[in-house]
């Protein structure tokens, strides 16, 4: 006789005791349990008792009455595991699970404060909410397994980019073992939300000998809307069982499903593939198979377009040049660069170190509009940058003297192979960087390009936050000689980039700037102020004029970052802290701040009677 069930069921009523009953709503863990529970309740009543329990305890209710529940749930459970010889006799218990009721391996290691502020964001409307949800996942707490449901709700969110962002991020991390479950809650004829489903889906591929998976997901490719048809059928690519059926599709008459096909067959890149997408490439939906193909490019499909692509450019028709013909010229290049924008091949890198070093030889740039023109040159110069040779380096600074739209491509790759000295001699030592008066629009065009290029380098992302580098990392791969030219240049936020000790220049202009910083540029002050070698009490001084400046009429929140900050000045100076802030509160208008303020107040004040 097993007792497992039941006391996978203990450990999941111990877990909501400790993380409070709230969070059994929707609970993926007590829905799994229900059904086999229901199912040993044919046979013994007391199972259809505890299955009938768990569905109240995780369908809708209100908090005082679920916790009722929990309780008479425990109770239950706990009697019959009392006597569980004679009540398990009755019927054996299933423990097995089948395939599609597998969950990512989770943990449910956070507590309900750190998971509630989540399943409101995702659970309710407002604003605010986008913010919540991407924090939560850059801090990990999706991986508890009681967000699971809420990530799977996130698809059909009302704000666009939330639902995005689920799709694209926080469903993906989960792994394959979700498949089943977006797969089995599918409905063929939504709209948006089953899209994303399916983009998930995807994006983490279908295990081969899941079969029920792959048959929900060939009814939604022959049954669905024709959106679902589409993004169901793209699934189908790494399934080679299913080939003659990607190519009957990809003739059917609505643009969706050929869409859906294309992309499959790029996928699965077997020859009778690669022809198919070759004759679409070369007829009216050349920009849908160009799509596809730049999705999952092969080498050999690459082999394939590249003679077409290089003898387009080079090609010289006669006649005028007007509008018109500028238009079609741009249309048959165009799905080339569609196609060729994330592949690597040999042949490719040759072609692009001719095109943007010798020009002149590919007519077909004469015959674009300007803009074209540059398109087709910053492909090139960006699959260059990453190639990572002298010759490619180059070409990449002929480009730079040609046009500083091209200087962030040189530049990276110019910082890639020179020393911090060197990157800075070539750039500021001499040129249009050593200019502190720019006389000529190229060369504002070109400090402005240099300037936007180093916040690219200088701030990395984090998800979707821009963050400062390591202070070692700045100081060990960047000349000091820069702080002193954005110094000159009264650029805020690089020169908080780059803040280090030493520098005697920085501190005075951190006074300066102060002066006539707003509100938002605090991180950027007060990063640069850590970073300065000035002692604590000039920061702590320089700290109090930032709050005692601030218009506290109009203020209505104080940044987090602020009051973190007051609340660690010196001992020694706590006291006078709390003075100078109190003097403040009789200007600010709004009570939530208010009382921030009190409780700074307090806080320093209590720190200075303990001194």
């Amino acid at each position: 006789m097993s007792t497992t069930l039941l006391q996978e069921l203990q450990g999941e009523l111990r877990r909501l005791y400790i993380a409070g009953s709230d969070l059994a709503a929707e609970d993926f863990r007590l829905k799994r349990l229900e059904p086999k529970l229901a199912q040993l309740g044919e046979r013994a009543p007391v199972f259809k008792k505890l299955a009938e329990g768990v569905a109240a305890l995780t369908g809708p209710s209100d908090p005082e009455a679920r916790a009722v529940r929990l309780q008479d749930v425990s109770l239950l459970l706990n009697s019959v595991l009392s006597t569980q010889g004679a009540t398990a006799a009755e019927a054996q218990v299933v423990t097995e699970r089948e395939k599609d009721n597998e969950l990512p391996e989770l943990t449910t290691m956070h507590s309900y404060r750190q998971l509630a502020e989540v399943q409101n964001a995702l659970s309710e409307s407002g604003g605010g909410r986008y913010e919540i949800v991407t924090s939560a996942y850059e801090q990990g707490l999706f991986r508890d397994l009681r967000l699971f449901p809420f990530a799977m709700k996130a698809l059909s969110d009302s704000y666009s980019e939330i639902a995005d962002f689920a799709a694209r991020n926080i469903l993906p991390s989960y792994g394959r073992s979700i498949v089943p479950y977006l797969l089995s809650e599918m409905d063929i004829q939504g709209g948006r939300e089953e899209e994303r489903r399916l983009q998930v889906v995807r994006e983490l591929g279908v295990d081969p000998e899941d079969a029920r998976s792959l048959e929900r997901l060939v009814h939604a490719a022959e049954e669905g809307a024709d959106k679902v048809r589409s993004a169901a059928i793209a699934c189908l690519g790494p399934h080679p069982a299913y080939e003659a059926r990607l190519l009957e599709w990809s003739q059917d008459k609505k643009k969706a499903v050929r869409e859906g096909a294309y992309r499959a067959l790029a996928v699965r890149n077997s020859e009778a593939a690669r022809e198919r997408l070759y004759d679409a490439f070369k007829g009216k939906d050349a920009l849908l198979a160009a799509e596809a193909i730049g999705y999952a490019p092969s080498a050999e499909m690459i082999d394939m377009l590249l003679p077409l692509f290089e003898e387009l450019l080079r090609k010289g028709d006669a006649g005028e040049v007007d509008k018109k013909a500028k238009e079609k010229q741009w249309s048959a290049l165009e799905p080339f660069l569609t196609a060729f924008e994330y592949a690597r091949h040999p042949e490719l890198e040759r072609l692009y170190l001719d095109l943007a070093g010798n020009q002149s030889a590919y007519p077909a740039l004469g015959r674009l509009h300007g803009g074209d023109c540059i398109r087709i040159l910053r492909h090139a110069a960006a699959y260059l940058e990453s190639t990572d040779t002298d010759e490619a380096l180059d070409v990449l600074k002929r480009l730079e003297e040609q046009d500083p739209i091209y200087l962030p491509y040189a530049f990276h790759a110019s910082k890639r192979r020179l020393t911090p000295a060197e990157l800075y001699d070539q750039y500021v030592g001499s040129g249009w960087g050593r200019l502190k008066t720019v006389v000529s629009k190229k060369s504002q065009r070109a400090q402005k390009a240099l300037l936007d290029t180093l916040r690219d380098e200088l701030y990395a992302y984090q998800g979707y936050v821009r963050i400062r580098l390591p202070q070692d990392q700045i100081e060990a791969e960047w000349d000091p000689r820069w702080l002193d030219w954005l110094i000159e240049r009264d650029d805020l936020q690089l020169v908080s980039a780059l803040a280090a000790p030493g520098n005697s220049r920085l501190l005075p202009y951190i006074e300066r700037t102060m002066e006539k910083a707003n509100h938002h540029d605090a991180h950027y002050i007060f990063t640069s102020l850590d970073a300065c070698d000035a002692d604590e009490d000039t920061k702590y001084e320089l700290l109090m004029k930032w709050m005692e400046r601030k218009d506290w009429k109009r203020t209505y929140s104080m940044y987090e970052e602020e009051s973190e900050r007051l609340l660690r000045v010196p001992d020694h100076l706590a006291s006078e802290s709390a003075d100078r802030l109190e003097a403040l509160i009789k200007d600010v208008r709004y009570d939530s701040l208010k009382e921030k303020l009190e409780e700074i107040i307090h806080a320093l004040r209590r720190r200075a009677a303990s001194v």
